[in-house]
């Protein structure tokens, strides 16, 4: 592994952390997000806080994205837990971040309870197309790149053990 993917892994790790410690806190379910400047400083880490927060926007990417606090973002970088949901993939692509990284896909979601396929049906009828998230995916204001590590795996499991797991 060089040093450029060890960097990559390092942030989804503290992703993975992040979500872990709000998930367990009760503060909403098992994502993390954290976004890091062009020369790869952490500047922005966030858990969801839908629960904690009663607004349904608060997903741990839009989180991060309030906390770095500029609007312009191109050449920043966002690891997420999870490939975003429409909402957040709108704010990102708003932000002109440069680049995603994504650990856990739909499918895994879906497996845990959080299911987008009702949403994606939806803004498929509304865009007149059939919208899918797949592996990685090259736009020309972002690039989106799957980190899988099996510590995102062992996080969503973690979630359905938990006592207190509240579905929104």
């Amino acid at each position: 592994m060089d040093e450029q993917e060890a960097r990559h892994r390092q942030h989804m790790l503290a992703a993975i952390k992040v979500a872990r410690a709000g998930m367990r806190a009760g503060r909403g379910g098992p994502f993390g997000a954290l976004i890091t400047d062009p020369d790869g400083r952490v500047v922005a880490v966030a858990h969801n806080e839908v629960l904690a927060s009663h607004d349904c926007s608060m997903h741990a990417e839009v989180a991060a994205l309030r906390r770095v606090g500029r609007l312009d973002m191109r050449g920043y970088t966002l690891y997420a837990t999870g490939f975003p949901c429409v909402m957040c993939l709108g704010a990102i692509l708003w932000s002109r971040l440069s680049t995603l990284f994504y650990c856990n896909d739909y499918a895994m979601a879906r497996e845990i309870g959080f299911d987008d396929a009702a949403f994606l049906r939806d803004f498929g009828q509304v865009f007149h197309c059939t919208p899918s998230a797949c592996g990685d995916v090259h736009l020309p204001s972002l690039d989106i790149r799957r980190l899988y590590l099996p510590e995102g795996r062992a996080l969503y499991d973690e979630w359905l053990r938990l006592d207190n797991r509240q579905l929104y």
